[in-house]
């Protein structure tokens, strides 16, 4: 598994709004990367943090600054002298195309705009850094993508994987210039992708490059490279990715998303092994094999005209299929096995009714990532780094269709028998669904109830609790969570009594 280090990126800009919502994002985001921010409101405050030490990675350049002498696209030339190996990426409001090429003259690596959302936000940036550092020949230094060190650098988690892995040197003997990866979001093609990379000989370039990330107005640009003059800003000849992953592969991510022209000089690379610089008429011969995947039906955009078909079937001369995970339900305790060992703060173990409700998940929404996402979030009710039933969300009980026990009708002749075998059952004093009405009196008898239902029959499982109370598993799990928060209870002293064991 590869270690992802830590981004440190500074950022200026005279809103402290601002500086906070990108703080924020990035410090927050949800992917494989971590990201440290400085935020300078001041010019002055930013050069004594550009010229120190360590360097920033990332700088983050608001173009309007404040202040009479200076302004955003100023300093990323001067940001470029004192830290030239930064990666400088000027922010605003404005987004149109002749701002963008103004800060792409200046210097800059890429443009946000101040428009994108949290999420599309820390995307951008990683995706920003990625690529720069491609572009200055650092492939090996880009944080999530792996160094070429020969094979064995990835160990694949499960039987789908192992198959990948078995097809990936064949592959790369083979004479098969382009790859398709298939499957549903979270299936783990990028893992394939690393397959790949893992397994080229030293020395041997591998780019990946997610082709939605990139703004459309520069994404051909980015892959083919342009000549000076080509287009407002363009100051000078720039050789593309494509370029840099000759005599090895390029895996371009959400494929799906390249434009008519791009489908169309991307075509050219592969029948003809030569690139065309945007606004060239001279093509570069490369030699360059290539891997995609995107998340879109592909079938179908070929027939509504949204792709080209001669360019899809060049794309798939082979196909890795990745099977959703409900599919391949056997695979779910190696993949908690795996994730359990590596996550940060672990290993942690599972308990066996927790392997068993997350084996019986249908993960539909995110497969893999999903599973690894909920995983991490269970980590923060672990008891002595085991994961118990308490620790499940509640949206995995909602979604597996848990509803709340129903009291047996009075002297109804069906429920007689089920009342004898159940002569201590509890309806609580309050509306188990109304939860936003609960105060702590509320929690504090919950809390009583549990215990003394243990003190009479053991450990509880969290089943038999909710169906002698007469709520449903999930609301008696987020019940006995809010307890824990309210700090009425320890995670500990709970998981004596329920959650651990399960009927």
């Amino acid at each position: 598994m590869l270690s992802t280090p830590k981004l440190r990126v500074l950022h200026l800009d005279d809103d402290p709004f601002e500086l906070e919502r990108v703080q924020r994002a990035l410090e927050g985001h949800a992917m494989d990367c971590a990201f440290a921010v400085q935020s300078v409101a001041s010019v002055a405050e930013f050069r004594k943090h550009v010229t120190g030490k360590p360097a920033p990675d990332v700088v983050i350049l608001d173009i309007h600054i404040d202040e009479s002498d200076v302004t955003g696209i100023a300093l990323a030339g001067i940001t470029r002298k004192a830290a030239p190996g930064a990666v400088i990426l000027m922010c605003s409001t404005a987004d149109d195309i002749t701002t963008i090429a103004d800060c792409l003259n200046a210097g800059a690596d890429d443009f946000i705009s101040k428009q994108s959302d949290k999420g599309e936000l820390s995307l951008r940036v990683f995706n920003s850094y990625r690529l720069a550092k491609l572009k200055q020949g650092g492939a090996s230094a880009v944080a999530g993508a792996p160094t070429p060190t020969g094979k064995g650098r990835f160990v694949p988690v499960g039987a789908t994987m192992e198959r990948a892995a078995k097809r990936v040197p064949m592959i790369i003997d083979s004479a098969i210039s382009a790859v398709f990866i298939r499957g549903e979001s979270g299936t783990g093609k990028e893992v394939v992708a690393d397959l790949f990379g893992s397994a080229m000989p030293t020395g041997s370039a591998f780019v990946k490059v997610n082709c939605g990330a990139i703004a459309p107005t520069l994404l051909e640009s980015e892959l083919f490279g342009h000549v000076k003059g080509a287009f407002t800003g363009a100051s000078g000849d720039k050789r593309g990715l494509l370029e840099a992953a000759s005599g090895g592969f390029i895996f371009l991510d959400e494929v799906a998303t390249l434009s008519g022209s791009a489908q169309v000089a991307l075509l050219r690379v592969l029948e003809n092994g030569e690139v065309l610089r945007v606004g060239s008429t001279k093509p570069v011969a490369i030699n360059v094999r290539v891997l995609s995947a995107t998340n879109e039906p592909m079938e179908k955009l070929v027939k509504d005209g949204r792709f080209r078909a001669d360019l899809w079937q060049r794309l798939r001369e082979a196909e890795i299929s990745l099977p959703p995970l409900r599919e391949r339900r056997d695979e779910i305790p190696a993949l908690v096995e795996h994730f359990c060992r590596t996550m940060p703060g672990g290993p942690f173990l599972v308990s066996g009714p927790v392997m068993e409700v997350l084996s019986n998940f249908p993960w539909k929404d995110g497969n893999i990532r999903e599973l690894r996402n909920c995983l991490r979030a269970m980590t923060e009710m672990h008891v002595n780094k085991l994961l118990t039933p308490l620790a499940i969300p509640e949206r995995i009980w909602d979604e597996l269709g848990e509803k709340p026990a129903e009291a047996p009708v009075a002297d109804s002749p069906a429920a007689r028998p089920a009342a004898a075998a159940s002569s201590h059952h509890i309806t609580l004093p309050f509306d188990p669904d109304a939860m936003h009405n609960y105060d702590t009196l509320a929690d504090l008898l919950l809390l009583e109830i549990t215990r003394k239902l243990a003190e009479k029959g053991g450990k509880l499982s969290l089943r038999g609790l909710a169906q002698q109370i007469s709520m449903s598993r999930s609301t008696l799990s987020g019940r006995l969570k809010a307890i824990v928060h309210k700090n009425l209870a320890t995670i500990g002293d709970l998981s004596k009594i329920v959650g651990v064991s399960e009927k």
